[in-house]
């Protein structure tokens, strides 16, 4: 998949990152029922999302 920049991700990288993305997602459900801080794990999670939208633009069905 091609990005804004030109470079091409494969295929296996990019479903990598989603699951690996869709994980921390996860995680975040216990940090808040064990009143641990999920706060911070939240915005590192939005961080890489935006991060990826910028990334991936011309493709808007990616996120």
């Amino acid at each position: 998949m091609k990005t804004k920049y030109e470079f091409e991700f494969s295929n296996e990288v990019i479903h990598n990152n989603i699951m690996r993305l869709t994980n921390q997602l996860w995680k975040i459900i216990p940090m808040y029922e064990n009143a641990e801080d999920w706060r911070k794990q939240l915005a590192t999670v939005l961080i890489e999302i935006r991060g990826l939208n910028e990334i991936f633009v011309s493709n808007p069905l990616f996120l």
